[in-house]
C-alpha cells in the first residue's frame, strides 16, 4: 500500500509557511507528485486558484485524494471563508462537522452540469492519475509545485528524465511563472537505489546532483532567477529540506 511521503506524521505542513498566498490567489496551479492531495487540497480550499490541477502516477493515492476532496467539501463551514492564517490541518481530523457525519449522512454532492465552471472550491481543484512528464498537457499553469519528487524521477529515469522533468515545467508555465520546487538531498538516494537492481544501475549513473540543479535550471532551461525559502520547520529531520522558488 501507497504511503504519504509528503505528510507523514503530521498534522501541519511547515512547507506552506514559506509559500506566499500570491503564488496561488486567482492562479491557474499545477501540483506534480500530489500524493493524497492534502497539500492540493489545503491550497484549493484556502488560497482560491482559479484552476489547481493534482497529478500522481499512483492510482490508490488519486483515489485517496478524490475522497479527501470530498471529505473537506462536506465538513467546512459554508458560512465563513477559510482563514488562511490559522493552522493548516493536513489530518482532516478537524473541521466545522464532525467526522462523522460524512459516515452518518454521507458526502455532500459536488457534481455539475458538463458545462459548468467555477473557481470556488471544490470546482476549482481536480485529480489526475498518471505520469506527468509523459502526459500530453496543452494547458499552461502560473505555478507549478513539485515538492519531494525529483529523487523518484531521477531513479527511475535518470538524468535524462530529470531533465526533461525540468524542461517541460518551464514550457508548461506561463512568461513570469513559478516553479516550486523541494528536491531531496543525494545522499538520501543510496538506500532506495537498493531495491532493484536497475534503479541501482540508474544510480549508479547520475551525474546531475540535486546541489547542481539550480545551475542547470538557471543556465540551460531558462529560468530567470531564483530565490531560496529556506528549510521548513519539520519535526522529521528526514524532511527537513529547502525550497526554491525558480521564475520563468
Amino acid at each position: 500500500m501507497a504511503k504519504d511521503r509528503r505528510n507523514k506524521g503530521r498534522d501541519h505542513d511547515s512547507r506552506l509557511d514559506l509559500l506566499d498566498a500570491s503564488l496561488f490567489e486567482k492562479k491557474q496551479v499545477l501540483d506534480i507528485g500530489c500524493n493524497s492531495g492534502n497539500i492540493s487540497i489545503i491550497i484549493a480550499q484556502r488560497y482560491k486558484p482559479a484552476f489547481l490541477k493534482g497529478v500522481d502516477i499512483d492510482p490508490y493515492l488519486i483515489n485517496k485524494a478524490q475522497s479527501v476532496l470530498r471529505i473537506a467539501y462536506s465538513l467546512q463551514n459554508p458560512d465563513e471563508d477559510v482563514d488562511k492564517t490559522q493552522a493548516i490541518d493536513l489530518s482532516m481530523r478537524f473541521h466545522h462537522f464532525p467526522r462523522s457525519m460524512t459516515n452518518l449522512f454521507g458526502f455532500i454532492p459536488m457534481a455539475t452540469p458538463p458545462s459548468y465552471t467555477s473557481t470556488e472550491f471544490p470546482h476549482n481543484v481536480q485529480f489526475q492519475e498518471g505520469d506527468w512528464v509523459e502526459m500530453e498537457d496543452e494547458k499552461k499553469y502560473d505555478t507549478i509545485v513539485a515538492l519531494s519528487v525529483t529523487k523518484w524521477i531521477q531513479l527511475h529515469r535518470g538524468d535524462d528524465g530529470i531533465k526533461l522533468f525540468f524542461k517541460k515545467i518551464f514550457e508548461a508555465l506561463n512568461p513570469g511563472g513559478t516553479l516550486v520546487l523541494e528536491p531531496q538531498s543525494y545522499d538520501t538516494y543510496h538506500r532506495r537505489a537498493k531495491m532493484n537492481e536497475k534503479m541501482q544501475s540508474i544510480y549508479d549513473s547520475i551525474k546531475l546532483l540535486p546541489e547542481n540543479y539550480k545551475d542547470y535550471l538557471m543556465n540551460e532551461v531558462g529560468f530567470s532567477k531564483v530565490k531560496e525559502l529556506g528549510v521548513s520547520d519539520h519535526d522529521n529531520k528526514g524532511f527537513k529540506r529547502p525550497l526554491f522558488l525558480y521564475t520563468k
